[in-house]
């Protein structure tokens, strides 16, 4: 068996500060715990590649600090002799920070549409990709598959990386179907053994049709909650499994693994009051109920109460093993 691993949107760099002036609990170390742990799977079960799907970075003007551990992190793991595989996504603006650590033999970085090659457990290996596409994915797509792929060999096994939302996939209460930044499943190749992508942050496989084939389209979402929507969502990565049957090579097993998460809870706060006291009751009585260890988004739409919630009252009473946020005020649009 041929063994692939795949995830997508780390997004290292939520919430880490360099120098903190406060000291509360941050997510940024849960974001870079989640990342080392598919690389020691990787590692620990002998992968034959690791793919990630797109939006290392959370930004993509990110502080050195944090660009030198996530690569001193990705360095050791090449060092394994197991090749890594990255295309940059929109967070990164479609080009990931350079450093010399990144010119190691086994990280490619798609900084440009084209195609690499491998050979694992006697199967010669294409992945073609592209960095994210910001714009008009939809126009643009036929020609920079082609230029991807133009000159490709037969291989054993074919697939396409990318960074987009294509028709179908779907997040909380919304499935991408049109737009010039909506890939149309009908633009997607043929005889690919998978089609896998980052973007979307809900892990999902769908499949579209071509040749009488189901060609499997593979998500395998963040590795770590990044917005309220994404509450009840597990968190994890992909792992492919390929094997060769009368010559010819398939992809027999897809295996979801979920990372470990902090529950993410949203806390409305409706009573109106302007005594501190009775507020500062309501708040520890709320957060008493709520799982110590959880990131909460705290949304609060009664001027009269949002002013007494201060960042050095909120500091005063959220738990050291909790990670709390005030939600800006809703505006509607006019």
């Amino acid at each position: 068996m041929l063994k692939i691993i795949f995830f997508a949107d780390t997004h290292l760099g939520v919430d880490y500060t360099i120098n903190p002036k406060v000291e509360r609990r941050r997510r940024g170390e849960d974001f870079f715990a989640n990342f080392q742990k598919v690389l020691d799977y990787a590692n620990e079960t002998h992968a034959d590649l690791v793919i990630h799907g797109g939006d290392f970075f959370f930004r993509s003007k990110v502080p050195a600090p944090i660009v030198d551990r996530a690569y001193d992190i990705l360095y050791n793991f090449a060092e394994n002799d197991i090749p890594f595989i990255i295309v940059p996504g929109n967070h990164e603006r479609s080009v990931l920070p350079s450093s010399i650590l990144m010119n190691h033999k086994n990280i490619y970085i798609f900084d440009e549409p084209t195609s690499f090659f491998f050979n694992k457990k006697n199967a010669f290996i294409s992945i073609a990709g592209f960095p994210n596409i910001r714009t008009g994915i939809k126009m643009n797509f036929d020609q920079i598959f082609r230029a991807a792929t133009e000159g490709n060999p037969d291989v054993d096994i074919k697939l396409l990386l990318m960074h987009q939302a294509i028709e179908q996939s779907q997040i909380e209460g919304y499935t991408f179907r049109y737009g010039i930044d909506v890939l149309p499943l009908a633009k997607l190749p043929t005889d690919y053994h998978a089609v896998l992508s980052g973007h979307i942050h809900r892990a999902q496989i769908f499949h579209y049709e071509k040749n009488e084939k189901y060609i499997p389209v593979i998500y395998p979402g963040s590795t770590e909650r990044t917005s309220i929507v994404e509450m009840a969502e597990e968190k994890g990565f992909y792992e492919l499994l390929f094997a060769e049957s009368e010559n010819k090579w398939e992809l027999k097993e897809t295996s979801f693994h979920v990372l470990p998460t902090r529950p993410m809870i949203r806390l409305d706060i409706t009573k109106l009051t302007e005594d501190i006291n009775v507020l500062t009751d309501l708040l520890e009585a709320e957060l008493s109920r709520i799982d110590q260890n959880s990131v909460v988004r705290m949304r609060c739409e009664i001027p009269e109460t949002r002013k007494l919630l201060t960042a050095k009252l909120l500091r005063e009473l959220t738990p050291k093993t909790m990670t709390l946020s005030l939600a800006p005020v809703y505006r509607k649009r006019k």
